[in-house]
């Protein structure tokens, strides 16, 4: 096992792949770990691996369970199952999509990202402290979390290119102003629970009668005392040292090896008139506005006149269309494969991208220059301690697994053998954990039949980059059916709110009969005991209605000669009756610009995520996808 994930990084001689992430991820920092090589699904031949889709089950089921307050049917695990596997699917498929399509996030502009999350800054400034500190937090490596942000990004411009394509028609944005600006009367009249709790009594036979028809619902939760040998890259790369001979001597066999390793990569500065296609303009004519702007430098007019004139990107456009140096991997593909493939004063266009038509001048070249030893000595010596590291860690790794697996039935010889301590766990659950026992392979193996049954090590576990463990249970307590005594309050208080709320919902139910037959609002207030608020016309968006009665209200149909009467049920247990007497519709010419505006981009949205919507089922449907069901019974 460990030796495969060993053949997957071969130290600094393996050689160019990881000086060339090094030098990627310079100012980031780099985790090399394994992955965990079962596999929750095939996605068009591609596999998911099956860590993050049972780390991301375990999370919501976890979440559920405390919102809830119990443990999580297994109906409804089961759906959460199906949901996270399908949107791990769905995630995949865009970013094959991504690929096929050429889609790119230089270095440059991940690292911009990045550093532009407020999570991440401390005073307004991005804190390297604290982005380490908080990916650690969470477990996670930069590397990894780079990854993923570059994933993001790579399909943020995916779905832009397709949101750029969404627009509202005329008739459909006077329609939503309308709604938008369309009032409705409405009177309303509250039923607290609490006026009923002092109404109801729980005697001790509906107690006790609750408690044994459903004795699962009052059980101590399964759990296990868990100890367990950890074996962390972190740690060990911490007390590693790289001399500067050993650092000057690697730099100079890689130079002899590969002149070029050390090369700074060749960059361009260039100049651009970006013609956007927005909702309001038709492709072919941005296409032919590009032309007639090419034809214009083309003719001698000054580049960046024309595009501080023209351009619509707000960014270069001041500058007269300057992207000053541009690397390989900063810009989008067609973008990049015109500007790469130019010669110095060239213009070419139109170019078309995502973003929609460029006219391109390049300026100016300049080859990347060798770094010298004293330039190129930090990435060196954190490429070879990070080697370093990494022999000691498999090393280590597997001697914890061969000594595990010869002494089963204890962690006390891999323990003395790697000098690291044996650490405990107690009170682990099915679910709902925290820390190192939130891992869902952590706790699946903690509860698996070789480890809870048979009393045996577990093999080695690949957590995370750069952590494996193996475990052990010390001590199993299975649920139990707890006393009565030590439930009987939480029972009764949960008779009482159950009774209260059928009280609740009981006088609704009359209390809007009452109206229906047309009985006053204030009067039979007055009977219910309720908080009566009298008739006045309410907007979609005001503040002083319960927004679930707002919602409610809008929701329902239009009054066809005779009121609208319905009860809205809050989470409390109170009861809210209202009736809807009448509609006004909205005067769309009231209607300011900058909110007829506002509702058009809501209308684009709507738009543009209903085409990411088909666009994510068609690839689907196309997709051959087979789930790996059995990973997760």
């Amino acid at each position: 096992m460990l030796q495969k994930i060993r053949e997957k990084i071969t130290g600094w001689v393996a050689g160019v792949v990881l000086a060339l992430l090094a030098f990627v991820f310079a100012v980031w920092g780099i985790d090399i770990g394994f992955s965990n090589r079962n596999t929750a699904a095939v996605v068009n031949g591609d596999e998911i691996p099956i860590a993050p889709v049972r780390q991301s089950i375990q999370l919501q089921v976890s979440r559920l369970s405390q919102q809830i307050g119990a443990d999580v049917p297994e109906v409804l695990e089961d759906q959460i199952r199906r949901d996270v596997i399908e949107d791990f699917v769905r995630q995949r498929l865009l970013l094959q999509r991504v690929r096929e399509a050429g889609y790119r996030i230089g270095d440059e502009e991940l690292r911009r990202g990045i550093r532009e999350m407020p999570v991440f800054q401390v005073g307004g400034q991005f804190s390297m402290e604290s982005y380490r500190a908080l990916l650690a937090n969470y477990g996670q490596s930069p590397a990894g979390f780079e990854a993923e942000q570059r994933q993001i990004m790579e399909i943020g411009q995916l779905q832009d290119g397709i949101l750029r394509s969404a627009f509202a028609t005329t008739d459909e944005l006077e329609q939503q102003v309308r709604l938008a600006r369309e009032q409705r009367e409405l009177e309303w009249i509250r039923l607290p629970v609490s006026n009923y709790a002092s109404d109801v009594t729980v005697d001790e036979a509906d107690i006790l009668a609750t408690y044994e028809a459903s004795p699962q619902a009052y059980q101590s939760p399964e759990t296990v005392d868990v100890e367990y040998i950890e074996v962390d890259l972190e740690s060990i790369a911490a007390d590693i040292e790289v001399t500067a001979e050993d650092a000057r001597l690697t730099y100079e066999e890689q130079v002899a090896r590969e002149p070029d390793l050390f090369r700074a990569p060749e960059t361009r500065r260039a100049r651009h008139i970006l013609v956007a296609i927005d909702n309001d303009t038709d492709e072919a004519e941005a296409e032919a506005r590009a032309q007639t702007l090419l034809e214009r430098v083309q003719g001698g007019e000054d580049f960046a006149a024309v595009a501080q004139e023209a351009s619509d990107d707000t960014g270069s456009a001041p500058m007269g269309g300057d992207l000053d140096w541009v690397e390989p991997g900063v810009m989008v593909a067609p973008f990049e494969e015109a500007l790469f493939s130019m010669e110095v004063g060239e213009i070419r266009g139109p170019v078309r991208t995502p973003f929609g038509f460029h006219v391109i001048l390049l300026e100016e070249t300049r080859e990347g220059e060798t770094r010298t030893f004293e330039e190129a000595r930090a990435q060196i010596e954190e490429d070879l301690s990070r080697t370093k590291a990494e022999d000691a860690y498999y090393e280590r790794a597997e001697t914890l697994e061969r000594f595990a697996f010869d002494n089963p039935d204890t962690l006390v010889p891999a323990a003395d053998e790697l000098g690291l301590e044996i650490q405990t766990l107690s009170g682990v659950r099915r679910t709902g954990n925290t820390g190192l026992a939130a891992n869902p392979e952590f706790v699946s193996t903690a509860f698996s039949l070789e480890v809870l049954e048979d009393g045996e090590n577990s093999a080695a576990l690949e957590l995370e980059e750069g952590r494996a463990v193996v475990l052990r249970v010390a001590e199993h307590k299975p649920a139990e059916l707890l006393p009565l005594a030590e439930v009987r309050d939480q029972i009764r208080a949960q008779l009482e709110r159950e009774a209260a709320r059928a009280m609740a919902e009981q006088a609704a139910a009359d209390l809007r009969q009452q109206l229906a037959d047309g009985a006053s609002a204030d009067e039979t207030a007055v009977a219910f005991d309720g908080d009566h608020e009298a008739a006045r016309l309410i907007g979609r968006q005001d503040t002083e209605v319960p927004p679930s009665v707002r919602d409610a209200a809008f929701a329902a149909a239009a009054p066809q000669g005779v009121p609208v009467i319905d009860t809205v049920s809050l989470a409390d247990g109170s009861q809210i009756v209202f009736r809807l007497t009448r509609v006004e519709p909205g005067d769309a010419d009231s209607v300011p610009v900058a909110e007829r505006r506002q509702l058009r981009d809501q209308l684009i949205r709507r738009s543009g995520g209903e085409e990411i919507t088909a666009y994510l089922t068609q690839l689907r449907d196309d997709a051959s996808v087979v789930v790996s069901t059995e990973q997760f019974e």
